[in-house]
């Protein structure tokens, strides 16, 4: 073991989630316990905590750890996740102590639930497709930078499945995407098809045209829909997909996600009158719970006149 023996200890924990995380989500839990040893260190150093060793940590060790993290002014949504992160570490090494420092300390979990974050506003929306009508039909860069956020927001794909999506998948005859490289595709997630709404198809149809004509002039192939040459596998990184979409974010003026751009289309759909059961197949999700309670929900006003309408 090193000196700072807690990583040894999550490299094999996260080595054994492999397959089990998505590609983003690992990333995530792992940058998680990066932070987490900055922490346990300095606690280490000011004798708070008596051991770097995730096997050897005691309940009071775990507890400092969350009073430490709560005192930073860690969010309630993302203390759950570090609860969530050092009770799975502790008990892969077959350690009981995060287990019992939550039963003696319920205190230290966050009450109440993470409210659903906002979906992009209609003017932001319009702003965005208005903007695409005028990109010019041979500006490459900015074609496929409008392209991938509208494909979002109409698709609800997920980082990993607009990424691992190829060109293949898109029927411009009856103009639907086959979801195939879905999250968690080898345990719980299954393919999908979802229907391309008509704001989408003109900038897609044309990205389509100059992507083809892109590559012949490259003397290149690739079957995947945003292609890259700098890929082993010919597939855009996750950072690479962030980055395309900030060219229409400062195209417009104004900031938003990719998780943003599938929040909206939820709610859009939903506003619209698609039942939300309808919604949740679509996005992907196993029931409406999930899809209710983070991505998109009928307003009190929209509610209450559904009751009107049945007097």
């Amino acid at each position: 073991m090193s000196r700072y023996p807690f990583m040894d200890y999550v490299r094999e924990y996260m080595d054994s989630m492999q397959g089990y995380y998505a590609e983003i989500t690992w990333g995530n839990v792992m940058r998680r316990f990066q932070r987490m040893e900055r922490d346990l260190i300095k606690l280490k150093e000011e004798k708070k905590i008596s051991t770097l060793s995730p096997k050897n940590m005691t309940v009071e060790d775990v507890r400092q750890l969350l009073i430490f993290r709560k005192n930073a002014g860690t969010g309630a949504s993302d203390l759950r996740h570090e609860i969530s992160a050092i009770r799975g570490l502790l008990a892969f090494v077959e350690n009981t102590s995060a287990e019992i420092c939550m039963i003696k300390n319920p205190g230290l979990k966050p009450k109440g639930r993470q409210a659903k974050l906002p979906s992009m506003t209609n003017s932001t929306y319009e702003k965005i497709l208005a903007r695409s009508e005028g990109v010019g039909t041979e500006d490459w860069y900015m074609t496929r930078a409008y392209a991938l956020v509208l494909f979002t927001l109409v698709s609800s794909c997920r980082n990993k499945e607009i990424r691992f999506m190829d060109v293949d998948d898109i029927d411009t005859v009856k103009w639907e995407f086959h979801i195939i490289h879905v999250k968690a595709e080898d345990t719980y997630g299954g393919p999908r098809w979802v229907p391309i709404h008509p704001d989408a198809r003109p900038i897609l149809a044309r990205y389509l045209l100059l992507r083809k004509k892109w590559l012949e002039e490259r003397s290149r192939t690739s079957k995947a829909l945003f292609p890259s040459f700098s890929s082993e596998d010919g597939y855009l990184s996750s950072n690479s997909l962030r980055k395309i979409k900030t060219q229409v974010e400062q195209d417009i003026g104004e900031k938003f996600d990719l998780r943003k751009c599938r929040r909206t289309f939820g709610q859009r759909y939903l506003d619209a009158g698609v039942s939300i059961e309808a919604v949740a197949v679509l996005m992907g999700h196993a029931s409406t719970k999930t899809t209710e309670e983070f991505y998109c929900r009928k307003s009190n006003e929209e509610a209450s006149n559904c009751a009107k309408e049945v007097w």
